[in-house]
């Protein structure tokens, strides 16, 4: 597939803005003073802004005939992606296609405001008091607008919330989404391996929805880029049923990221990082203001990366162009617009390798961690995007408030990917006596996909009597279309896994034009947030239309309503308890075989929990117990073999706890430890435990700041990372628990940073996951990293 010019502009954009960076943070820092010598400066710029995907269709075998064509089902599974698929049968069934398993059931830094007595953010606030949308100084956030659609304190949500700030991002040498989350209690992080397609996660053993800023940004999969975290403030971590302000997702609730905006402090940074796999990359922020009164702003980000991966001949390269510009023209108004181009070569890091060599070791011992499997003259894995959001915040009166936010998405990629045939028999993949060479399956996949998201809604803060209100009532829309290309082949010459041969010749599966298939989604919502005394109510709402079409088909519709309500009492010790109640739905689109259209996905959670803070200290403790059900699961038809009945249901109960403090500004801690029981409870899998949850996490990061010989900015962090052993989805296969350790040390000056990070410091050889289907995933060895930033 040609992919288009937003690749060539990406590139350059990203190429032109690192190379201006210095220059303009210069520029808006002299401007600043020359403005204050009463000197006049002028400068417009511009500024800007994966869960695991859905179970998809096999791949087709092109030297079998086809069969007749069977009714197209598109899942909208308990995933972040509610495209329906597209199937061209073979005459017989195809393994699994390359895509992630489906369940089947710099920023300057703010002056530290205390949440307990914090007030409403609004717009045209002051940069030194923290947002639930702006930077956070250190570990512990006190605000944010993702559980609740409104800038609220943590402690008043009665939902589990964990917030990864960008100060963490960064001492934790993150460069991926995935990364980040590794020490959030109750998230698995990276549960399908080393994968470079996509930020997988599950929470609390469900597959999340990813959203930026508040709207939604994964629809289908393998179809869009992965978000730099360089480009990010903060990410939020929702725990629960979300569906009655963010409409169809699962009941794990959703990971929201947050983008850099633009800030009235002069601030610019140039970082190089240079690590393990010959991992290369320069990146750099600007940001200040444009005019001296402040009413205009600016952001630059940009990342280019030139990396090498674990796998042999995968690639990791990146360019990323995110520029914004904020308009405030009074302290009630503000307008951001971000925009974002972005551009990644890759390949195929996931290899779907065997039980045998890779969970335990066969007659030939392991397959090597850095083994690759498809054909290095073909496989790729090429994301191109380009989007613009616009964000808008206005304050129509001492009562009501206005916001709104849009985004356009228009992504483009090129997947080609080859990977052994462990499917047939998962007991023994091998097609010779030495146990040592397999068949492969071929698979291509080139969508184009466009993405339009809305938010809006009114914010009403008003008091009846004793009783504060705070009123949301809101309106979203999204709109997603794919037009993609896809084919597949079954490469019948035996692949060695252990001594691989890839000058063997193959034939590349054609890829044929799918009709056009799209998603549409327009819900309402109302919500009450209410205070009586030291009680504290949460009251919500929601009604959604999802429509989705194909071409040649008729649409089908989906009608659902969820609610919401939780209570909280808030002790003047900074002790808040809380119970909640929470609702969520997921359309699976298609119908069974007497042509009757398949019930939504149905989620509900009770929690109870507290939050704790110390008052006036970044000391934060928050604990949770829950009972999640997921309901309408698809289960064989006792009466009929070619049918499916809704009758499979899955449970989720659990604990968490985690602490996160700061101790004098010498010591940052993270604490956490997740438990999970979760089992299929009806359905074909009644009686076995969920695929790749592990009963028990653990993790611990701390950080502390430290002089030596007399000289100051010394710093050195640790942590580690357990996760429990899981079973495969039929109780047949464990896979075992693995401890990992990680570290980091860092010299800061006025103008420097000097940073090492080091991951899996052991280099232990750890498996994430085996699935009943046959396959088995690596995690990342270790990576060494250092970066060299300057700032100014």
């Amino acid at each position: 597939m040609k992919l288009h010019f937003v690749g060539r502009a990406s590139q350059l954009a990203a190429s032109i803005a690192l190379a201006c960076l210095v220059t303009t943070g210069a520029m808006a820092q002299d401007g600043n003073t020359a403005e204050e010598n009463g000197v006049s400066t002028e400068a417009p710029e511009a500024r800007s802004s994966e869960s695991s995907p859905s179970e998809s269709q096999a791949p087709e075998v092109q030297e079998q005939e086809a069969s007749p064509a069977e009714e197209t089902t598109g899942e909208g599974a308990a995933t972040d992606h509610e495209l329906p698929e597209i199937t061209v049968q073979a005459p017989y069934e195809a393994p699994p296609a390359p895509t992630q398993p489906t369940r089947t059931a710099s920023t300057p830094t703010p002056v530290r405001a205390p949440a307990p007595a914090a007030p409403d953010i609004e717009a045209g606030t002051s940069v030194d008091a923290e947002s639930a949308w702006g930077p956070v100084d250190g570990y512990v956030a006190e605000r944010t607008g993702t559980g609740i659609k409104t800038d609220t304190p943590l402690n008043e949500i009665p939902q589990s919330i964990t917030i990864v700030t960008e100060q963490q991002i960064q001492d934790q040498g993150a460069t991926s989404v995935q990364q980040a989350l590794d020490y959030v209690p109750g998230v698995v992080a990276g549960p399908y391996g080393f994968d470079i397609r996509g930020d997988w996660a599950r929470i609390r053993g469900q597959d999340p929805v990813q959203y930026l800023d508040g709207m939604r940004r994964i629809y289908g999969y393998y179809n869009n880029t992965r978000v730099d975290p360089y480009t990010l403030e903060r990410i939020e971590v929702l725990k629960g049923p979300a569906s009655v302000l963010y409409g169809a997702g699962s009941t794990a609730g959703i990971i929201n990221l947050i983008s850099k905006r633009p800030q009235e402090e002069s601030h610019t940074e140039i970082g190089v990082l240079y690590g393990s796999h010959d991992f290369g990359q320069v990146q750099g922020d600007s940001t200040g203001k444009i005019t001296k009164d402040g009413k205009w702003l600016y952001r630059m980000v940009g990342v280019a990366r030139n990396s090498d991966t674990q796998v042999d001949f995968v690639e990791y390269d990146r360019y990323v162009f995110n520029p914004s510009i904020t308009w405030r023209p009074d302290d009630k108004t503000e307008l951001t617009v971000i925009a974002n181009f972005q551009k990644d070569d890759t390949g195929s890091s996931a290899n779907f390798l065997p039980w045998e060599g890779t969970r335990y070791a066969g007659p030939n011992g392991y397959i090597p961690w850095s083994r690759f499997v498809s054909d290095p003259d073909w496989d790729q894995y090429k994301t191109e995007s380009a989007s613009v959001e616009v964000l808008f915040d206005r304050e129509l009166s001492d009562v009501w408030t206005f916001r709104q936010g849009l985004r356009y998405v228009d992504a483009e990629v090129d997947y080609r990917s080859m990977y052994p045939n462990v499917y047939t028999d998962p007991q023994n993949p091998f097609v010779d006596p030495a146990r040592r060479t397999v068949q492969r399956y071929s698979y291509i996949s080139q969508p184009h996909a466009q993405t339009f998201t809305s938010d809006s809604n009114f914010i009403a803060d008003f008091d009846t009597g004793t009783i504060e209100h705070k009123v949301l009532l809101g309106v979203d829309y999204t709109r997603f279309k794919e037009k993609s290309r896809q084919g597949s082949g079954f490469v019948a010459t035996p692949f060695d896994l252990y001594n691989p041969d890839y000058s063997l010749p193959f034939i590349p599966p054609v890829a044929v034009e799918l009709p056009e298939t799209g998603t549409e989604q327009l819900g309402f919502y109302a919500q009450d947030q209410i205070k009586l005394g030291n009680w504290i109510a949460v009251l919500g709402i929601r009604n959604d239309e999802v429509t989705s079409s194909a071409e040649g088909q008729a649409d089908q519709d989906v009608n659902a309503t969820t609610y919401r309500a939780g209570i909280m009492y808030e002790f003047a010790n900074g002790l808040t308890p809380y119970f909640s109640y929470m609702q969520s739905f997921d359309p699976i689109f298609g119908t069974n075989f007497y042509g009757q259209a398949f019930d939504p996905l149905e989620g509900e959670q009770y929690e109870i929990g507290f939050k704790y803070q110390v008052p006036g200290k970044p000391i934060v403790v928050n604990g949770s117990l829950y009972d999640t059900t997921q309901s309408n699961l698809q289960a064989s038809d006792p009466n009929n073999p070619f049918n499916q009945i809704q009758i499979g249901e899955a449970r989720f109960r659990g604990g968490e706890i985690e602490t996160i403090f700061t101790l004098s500004d010498k010591l940052d801690v993270i604490a956490g430890y997740a438990f999970t029981d979760a089992e299929y409870t009806a359905g074909d899998l009644a009686g076995y435990r969920v695929e790749t949850v592990p009963e028990n996490q653990a993790s611990l990061w701390a950080t502390y700041h430290f002089s030596a010989f007399g000289v100051s900015g010394f710093s050195v962090g640790g942590g580690v990372r357990y996760i429990g052993e899981s079973w495969d989805g039929t109780d047949s296969l464990r896979t075992p628990s693995y401890t990992l350790f990680d570290g980091m040390l860092s010299y800061d000056t006025e103008h420097w940073r000097y940073q090492i990070n080091a991951t899996n410091l052991g280099d232990e050889r750890y498996v994430t996951t085996c699935l009943s289907r046959g396959d088995c995933f690596l995690g990342e060895g270790r990576t060494v990293l250092g970066n060299i930033t300057y700032k100014f």
